[in-house]
């Protein structure tokens, strides 16, 4: 994490984000349970990676008194 800029605090808010949209998604989805456990784990790696992103992005353009 710390070669990418990231804060130990990034990446543990970045677990809490996956983990809660695999839990919604896993709950919400419809299908057998092993459809809506895939569903859930590709929701929750897809928002992990958008929050990673959107975190370096963040950090690389926000204006110097942020």
């Amino acid at each position: 994490m710390n070669t990418l800029g990231l804060e130990r605090r990034d990446g543990r808010n970045m677990l809490l984000v996956a983990a809660v949209v695999t839990v919604v998604m896993a709950v919400t989805a419809e299908g057998p349970l092993g459809v809506r456990v895939v569903a859930g784990v590709l929701a929750g790696a897809i928002s992990g990676i958008v929050f990673v992103v959107s975190t370096l992005l963040i950090n690389r353009y926000k204006p110097n008194h942020w």
